[in-house]
């Protein structure tokens, strides 16, 4: 029998990697969003409870000045894309525009905001608003005034990106639902499409534009042509505990990092729809990914405070096969626990060992991930009612 260490075995299967790149601590309460900056030299990141904005330098893990204080729960943050300015949304208290520099407010736009995106020109910022709103609103990035009238949403607007040429804008909504609409028009170019069973929590664009990726609590990750609202290829299931709340795509257009309830985030194949190695494992509910602008690491934003970065690298060339179809195995399930190398094993037992990476469990587990389906149910239903 083999006793190596070495996490990749002779069936393909690696143990899930624990240990982060770095750690960045600062916040006391959990963190809703992360975004680099173009440069990728620093990373932002956004507190609930503790109504704070933190800039770290990435190259020492230190925080790059003082934290941007707000006077509402912050739950977005976005950069623009020349790095200036930082638009942080709060629930109650609408958006702060900051500048990047001197840290000093630009201006304030008086409406909540639940998400928010930067075109890729810089000219627009697009808000999400709160519950009872069913809008998306355009504000125009230098004065903070309104763009044009609200584009009118088919439901509560839980997400929003801008398509890489800036024309489009799409948006997730609470009943599962996701649109397109075209900015100088104001109309669907996608109406309404029944995308998932649950929340859409998150939705980009790829970077030729032809693509939508949308995250659900239904626990899916999905690909949809963008100019038809028609699915492309199977969806991604790793998420089995809880909701797929965050996606990223690499800035090649390869690969996708989710976070979600599970406690990992996983990086995808675009391609294949394949998991691309193990999941990297966390201490909460990973809220926001991101990857770094040349595509090597990934930030994830936890419920604890923390920030996470990992070396996306780590992972090349080590797909994890597709097990999750086989008959021993009803729903997704995942361990926080590490597992130890395995010895020889059968099909059986590989497919064992793939449970604890975040796939299937056997029948047994019908009990206990029942009983976690209900308790991320309760949560996200507060979560939406917030």
């Amino acid at each position: 029998m083999s006793t190596s260490s070495n996490p990749i075995e002779s069936s393909g299967v690696r143990r899930p990697s624990w240990d982060p790149t770095k750690v960045f601590k600062g916040h006391t309460t959990g963190v809703h969003s992360v975004a680099y900056f173009p440069d990728g030299r620093r990373i932002a990141s956004a507190a609930d409870n503790d109504k704070t904005v933190i800039i770290w330098d990435v190259k020492s893990g230190r925080q790059d000045g003082q934290p941007l204080q707000h006077d509402f729960n912050v739950v977005e943050i976005a950069i623009s894309p020349s790095g200036r300015r930082i638009a942080s949304g709060m629930r109650q208290g609408g958006v702060v525009v900051w500048d990047a520099v001197t840290r000093e407010v630009v201006y304030e736009i008086k409406c909540g905001a639940r998400r928010l995106a930067y075109s890729p020109c810089g000219r627009w910022i697009t808000t999400a608003r709160m519950v009872g709103w069913e809008e998306v609103q355009l504000w125009d990035a230098d004065t903070g005034r309104p763009g044009r009238e609200p584009l009118k949403c088919h439901d509560d607007a839980m997400c929003v990106a801008f398509s890489p040429d800036g024309s489009q804008i799409a948006s997730g909504f609470v009943d599962g639902y996701f649109q397109v609409f075209d900015i100088a028009t104001g109309k669907s170019v996608v109406g309404s499409i029944k995308g998932h069973a649950d929340v859409v929590w998150s939705v980009v664009y790829s970077p030729d534009g032809r693509l939508l990726v949308t995250a659900s609590a239904d626990k899916s990750i999905r690909v949809w042509d963008s100019n038809t609202g028609v699915e492309v290829g199977k969806p991604m299931l790793g998420h089995g505990m809880g909701d797929a709340m965050c996606i990223s795509i690499s800035a090649d257009g390869r690969r996708i990092a989710s976070g979600g309830q599970d406690k990992t985030v996983r990086v995808w194949d675009l391609e294949t729809r394949l998991q691309v190695g193990d999941s990297f494992g966390a201490h909460c509910w990973v809220r926001s990914v991101a990857f770094s602008p040349d595509d090597r690491y990934v930030v994830g934003g936890e419920n604890d405070g923390a920030v996470w970065l990992w070396d996306s690298e780590s992972l090349a060339n080590h797909v994890i096969p597709d097990y999750r179809y086989h008959p021993d195995y009803i729903c997704a399930y995942h361990t926080t626990h590490p597992i130890h190398p395995p010895t020889e094993a059968g099909p059986h037992q590989v497919a064992q060992r793939i449970v604890f990476n975040g796939l299937l469990p056997p029948r047994s587990s019908r009990r206990c991930a029942a009983t976690a389906r209900h308790s991320a149910s309760a949560g996200r239903k507060a979560e939406c009612r917030r």
